[in-house]
């Protein structure tokens, strides 16, 4: 708490500058956070603290860590403070692998809740992505998605019925079970490449209760179909991820065709 005052105490607010107090303050514990002079659970200052660090009013502190808090930057325990929260998790679209194998790399331990597991006829623009005819029904798996036992990610994937027969709820309430495992090692299937759609989206009630953030959040919608070798589509999928916890990265290559000769 003392390193913290102590850091901050060699910054200042401009009160001529047009950037509101507020979050120029905001400003200056994000910049400590980034620059790795607080670190992951780090407790900031008080608000009290705070306020008579820099001699403004309580609101002010309020919608900075307001602010921190939205952004992912930090996080508050009731009772005992604000904490420096741990960095977003790096996550890639330029490669197909499942969220536990991703989770693994990262050092995180993944695990998971099942939500729901029903045989069912999907929506039209479901069935149309997986190429089913209007009588073929799908598997509608929902599962709340974990790492280090926090609540991550919602997945809902719809799966052919007559590609994975006998898929029960046991496959995935297993340990580590990976869906995309499953496919490989039970079924013979082999994955080859996805397409997904990226847009943010505003956290309903369902999602602020299992995700655990706050009303009105923003959140990460990633959407589309994963294919098999023979170009057959084995998935559709839905995951919102919570954008505090996650930072998406492309990875795009310049073909030699679309490259201009230099004049």
């Amino acid at each position: 708490m003392v390193d913290a005052l102590t850091k901050l105490g060699k910054s200042h607010l401009d009160r001529r500058s047009f950037k509101p107090i507020y979050f120029q303050l905001s400003e200056l514990i994000q910049n400590l956070i980034e620059d790795g002079e607080l670190s992951p659970g780090a407790q900031l200052p008080s608000e009290r603290e705070l306020m008579g660090q820099f001699d403004i009013s309580r609101n002010t502190v309020r919608l900075a860590m307001d602010y921190l808090l939205k952004a992912g930057l930090v996080y508050r325990l009731p009772t005992k403070g604000t904490f420096v929260a741990s960095g977003k998790m790096p996550y890639g679209l330029y490669g197909l692998s499942s969220f536990t194998e991703d989770m693994t790399h990262l050092g995180r331990k993944p695990g998971g809740r099942l939500l729901d597991f029903s045989v069912i006829t999907p929506a039209p623009r479901i069935a149309q992505a997986l190429r089913l005819s209007n009588f073929q029904q799908v598997f509608k798996i929902e599962r709340l998605r974990l790492a280090d036992d926090e609540p991550m990610a919602l997945n809902t994937s719809y799966i052919p019925e007559h590609l994975c027969p006998n898929l029960s709820p046991a496959d995935l309430e297993a340990k580590n079970a990976s869906l995309y495992a499953i496919f490989e090692k039970k079924y013979g299937l082999m994955l080859w490449r996805s397409e997904r759609v990226v847009e943010p989206v505003i956290a309903r009630d369902y999602e602020v209760e299992l995700l655990e953030v706050s009303p009105r959040s923003s959140l990460l919608l990633v959407e589309g179909t994963t294919y098999l070798v023979e170009d057959q589509p084995i998935e559709y999928v839905k995951v919102i991820y919570r954008s505090d916890r996650f930072q998406f990265s492309i990875h795009a290559l310049r073909r030699p065709n679309q490259r201009t000769e230099e004049s």
